[in-house]
């Protein structure tokens, strides 16, 4: 979750407007500079056109139907369905499979996301969800898009479904001669333009512990995307858990960085990066954000305080 200057929601200006709601299992806020009422553009339709397609909690949803599927039967997807899928696999090649949309036996068994587990996983159970997680196991097609099965799998787009729903509305406003925006959903968000006072938007790097933000990032047009180990967790056993699974070692991350923050041109790539450098680590996310040029902030508990380290491409972002 991406924390959220409070000037930055309240100060419109002149000719500001904002609408807000619930999308996707979270809340959406979006102000904007535009010509016609802001309220008469498909804004939640759009959110919840994104839900139906991509949402594991809805067993009636595409993404719910396609997990359902045989092996090796093709299946039909819509336009962004498969947008979505076939950024994530690329992100998984990228990453050598720590972002990875077929984590979903994973998650489950460790008790996180729609179709949790009430019991502890046993090693056996971790066995048997690794031997269904693999990006290479699925099979894409462009023209017309479908996908396959090559074996036993079930994707969990939560790392980047998000994400690409800020980037359709963004390009709605866009398409609609909105000068200027903020989208922003569930901590993901976009903007474009300038913010209050005809300044650069200022975004705050959450606490884990709450109170004023790490750090300030500022930012005229791109995306921004948190993730944090420390949102959801349970207890297994004597250990106290997270909901994020690397996907390489069938384990939750337990490596001690709290949080990752990523700017990039789009929130679905600021998304998934988030949630790849989160799974690297502090010392393996670094050094893999640095190769690729990434902007990326890296919160990690010291003591009784957070330390903030930042990529040479992140340091332009940071606010004075």
């Amino acid at each position: 979750m991406t924390w959220l200057a409070l000037a930055g929601l309240l100060a419109f200006g002149c000719g500001r407007q904002a609408v807000d709601g619930t999308a996707m299992g979270t809340t959406y806020a979006v102000q904007a500079g535009c010509a016609e009422p802001l309220a008469n553009l498909p804004i939640a339709a759009t959110l919840a056109e994104m839900e139906r397609r991509m949402s594991t909690w809805d067993d009636a949803s595409e993404l719910s139907s396609f997990n359902r599927a045989a092996v090796g039967e093709p299946v039909a997807v819509s336009v962004p369905l498969f947008a979505v899928v076939e950024a994530a696999t690329r992100l998984a090649a990228q990453t050598e499979g720590a972002l990875d949309p077929t984590v979903a036996p994973l998650v489950a068994a460790w008790g996180f996301g729609a179709h949790a587990r009430a019991e502890p996983p046993t090693p056996a159970d971790i066995r048997a969800a690794r031997r269904q997680v693999g990006y290479q196991r699925l099979a894409l097609q462009p023209r017309p898009p479908a996908f396959t099965k090559l074996a036993p799998l079930a994707l969990d787009l939560s790392a980047v479904a998000k994400g690409y729903a800020v980037d359709r509305v963004a390009d709605m406003l866009t398409g609609a001669g909105c000068g200027a925006y903020l989208v922003e959903l569930g901590g993901e968000l976009r903007v474009a333009g300038n913010g209050p006072g005809g300044r650069p938007w200022r975004i705050g790097v959450e606490s884990p512990i709450g109170g004023a933000p790490l750090a300030t990032l500022s930012i005229r047009e791109g995306a921004i995307a948190t993730a944090g180990n420390y949102r959801q967790t349970r207890r297994v056993g004597e250990r106290e858990v997270s909901h994020v699974i690397d996907p390489r070692s069938g384990q939750p991350t337990d490596h001690g960085l709290a949080s990752v923050t990523v700017v990039a041109t789009t929130t679905l790539a600021a998304d998934g990066y988030a949630t790849a450098l989160l799974v690297l680590g502090p010392e393996d996310g670094m050094a893999f954000a640095e190769r690729e040029g990434l902007a990326a902030v890296f919160v990690s508990p010291v003591g009784d305080r957070f330390e903030v380290s930042k990529t040479k491409a992140a340091a332009a972002y940071m606010a004075d």
